[in-house]
C-alpha cells in the first residue's frame, strides 16, 4: 500500500489544515514512514478527501494509519472487515473523474515543505 485514503466530513479552516499536515507528519514519522505528498479533493456533499503518498507499507500499518489520520470511524471499520476477510482492494474511497485535486504538502529533498 502506497496511498493512505483518509475521508474527513467537514470543512476547516486553512490555518486548521496547515496543523493537520504538521500532525500528520509527525504520526508518520512515529511510524518510520517517508511522506512524499498529500493531496485534497474536496467531496461532492460534505468535507474532503486526503491522499497521502508516502513509502509503500503493509496494509494493516496503512488502516493503522488512517485511522491515526483522523479516518472516519465506519470506513475504518469497513475496511478492518474486508482487510480481515482477505480482500486485496480494501482500501476503497470514491475517485472524483473532473475534480481538481491540490496538493496541501509535497516534500522536497532540500528539507523545505510547502
Amino acid at each position: 500500500m502506497n496511498v493512505l485514503k483518509v475521508d474527513k466530513d467537514c470543512f476547516v479552516n486553512p490555518n486548521w489544515l496547515k496543523d493537520y499536515v504538521e500532525v500528520a507528519k509527525a504520526i508518520c514519522r512515529m511510524h518510520n514512514v517517508q511522506l512524499f505528498s498529500i493531496l485534497k479533493v474536496n467531496s461532492q456533499r460534505k468535507g474532503f478527501h486526503l491522499y497521502f503518498h508516502i513509502r509503500p507499507v503493509e496494509d494493516w500499518l496503512a488502516l493503522r494509519m488512517q485511522f491515526l489520520l483522523g479516518d472516519d470511524a465506519q470506513r475504518v471499520s469497513m475496511n478492518r472487515a474486508r482487510l480481515r476477510s482477505g480482500l486485496t482492494a480494501w482500501n476503497k474511497l470514491w475517485w472524483y473523474r473532473h475534480r481538481r485535486f491540490r496538493t496541501i504538502y509535497q516534500h522536497q529533498s532540500s528539507g523545505r515543505s510547502k
